[in-house]
């Protein structure tokens, strides 16, 4: 196997942060430490330059049909996105559609991967009609490697809303499986009365999406599906948390030893709700919504003191010209951005060069977290020997500017145009090959394999 030593650069392994030199075999990491007097069949000179693992964005949205259109990013151009981002692995949601088997969602996935993905992939099954045929195959799902299972706890009129006491049920049956539930956290009765209200009184404009959804509409969402896990039990995962008082629930419920789990974006944590006032405001319309300054100053200090064990992207990429939809209604703009490229970047700089958190917990927070919470840890997001060869070879001290004329994302507009920031990816390389080489993409289409997960834990369920 061919043998790639990378040298003189600064090695970052869980909490240990040192000059090292890494050796890449095949398509693991074969060893660590000083390796001067290894010859290897190739040579990469990081010196300046940190070697991280590859980033594992646990939640993206390629392919997704929703609020009448279809996101942008597909599998290559969304892995494309992911690779020269530093992100070397994904999770997908793949919504069950009507009439089909939860298992489809899997098959579907593959089917849109097939040729297309540059980096490795995994899915996350939405379950959106919980018939009985359905629950019986949550154990056959967590089976084929995708123990984590999505439901949404409100968009009734798109089709997706689960209520009780069908997520109990889906609750009960993962726990039983050795799966976790995904929850997306906002109360469907208080978010389509408040989108009513506003609506009625004329108030239509991009900002009034943030205002008729509050806070205490995820609030509420959150404070169920908690108090479902002390009832059933299980393991419960809270996609894209938004809002402060979520935050100490969350932090509540770990203390009370519940197997409960959040996630924030990085839009949460480097944008704020005066995004929705720019004429151009609906670019920023998401769900949760953005937040203000002083909840997002919260969700910085849940991600320093664990509260918050990850950020992700939540990619989910529409045309300027789909976003649109919703220029006379908020309530008809798709709801979301493209994210899936500068999420690596943006941590390291709005949290390691600001000092907000340091280098070491950057790396939990963008890779080795997602990996371990999602079932692919070690062999991803980390670089201990044995892994998969992931790494990221990142200039800590290059100073730039984010915007459309620097994306490789397939979007016609960037979530964070002129957005200045410390930190740039130089070399991507993902089970031992490189995939990104500067400004050259490397990656033969359709590279990208399969994440058959199993979550720790789990090995004495199903």
């Amino acid at each position: 196997m061919k043998t790639t030593l990378i040298r003189g650069g600064t090695v970052v392994v869980g909490n240990s942060v040192s000059a090292q030199d890494l050796l890449i075999k095949g398509e693991r990491i074969s060893a660590l430490g000083d390796l001067s007097d290894f010859l290897p069949d190739e040579t990469i000179d990081a010196g300046g330059l940190l070697i991280l693992p590859g980033g594992v964005d646990s939640h993206v949205h390629f392919n997704d049909v929703f609020m009448n259109t279809i996101s942008v990013h597909d599998y290559y151009t969304g892995t494309l996105s992911a690779a020269f981002g530093g992100t070397t692995s994904v999770i997908d949601f793949s919504n069950q559609s009507p009439g089909s088997t939860l298992m489809s969602t899997i098959a579907t996935k593959h089917a849109e991967a097939e040729g297309k993905a540059l980096v490795d992939w995994g899915v996350h099954p939405c379950i959106t009609r919980p018939t009985e045929r359905t629950l019986a195959e949550i154990p056959a799902v967590v089976a084929a490697g995708a123990p984590t299972i999505k439901c949404y706890m409100t968009y009734r009129e798109e089709g997706l809303l689960i209520e009780e006491p069908d997520l109990r049920r889906i609750l009960e049956g993962l726990h039983v499986a050795g799966g976790m539930l995904l929850v997306h956290a906002e109360d469907n009765e208080l978010a389509e009365a408040g989108i009513a209200r506003y609506l009625e009184s004329g108030r239509t404009g991009p900002i009034y999406h943030s205002e008729s959804k509050p806070q205490s509409v995820e609030n509420k969402a959150i404070e169920r599906a908690i108090q479902l896990v002390r009832e059933v039990g299980g393991r419960l995962f809270i996609v894209h948390l938004s809002s402060a008082e979520g935050l100490n629930m969350v932090g509540a419920a770990r203390g009370e030893g519940l197997d409960v789990l959040a996630e924030t974006c990085t839009h949460y944590i480097v944008l704020t709700e005066d995004m929705l006032h720019h004429e151009d405001g609906l670019k920023w319309i998401c769900s949760p919504p953005l937040r203000d300054q002083e909840t997002q100053d919260q969700l910085w200090k849940g991600l320093q003191d664990g509260r918050l064990l990850q950020v992700t992207s939540d990619d989910a990429a529409y045309t300027w010209e789909a976003t649109q939809l919703g220029k006379d209604r908020f309530d008809l703009c798709p709801n979301g951005m493209p994210g899936v490229e500068p999420r690596f970047t943006l941590l390291y700089s709005e949290g390691v060069a600001k000092d907000r958190i340091s280098l070491s917990r950057f790396v939990e927070l963008v890779a080795t977290n997602p990996a371990r919470n999602f079932g692919l840890f070690p062999k991803k997001g980390t670089l201990l020997p044995g892994s998969d060869a992931d790494i990221v070879l990142f200039d800590p001290t290059t100073r730039w500017t984010m915007g459309q004329a620097t994306s490789h994302s397939s979007n016609d507009w960037h979530a964070y145009e002129g957005v200045e920031v410390t930190g740039k990816v130089q070399k991507v390389i993902s089970r031992g090959e490189m995939i990104i080489d500067g400004e050259n993409c490397l990656a033969e289409m359709g590279r990208g394999r399969y994440l058959h997960r199993r979550l720790p834990g789990s090995e004495n369920k199903g």
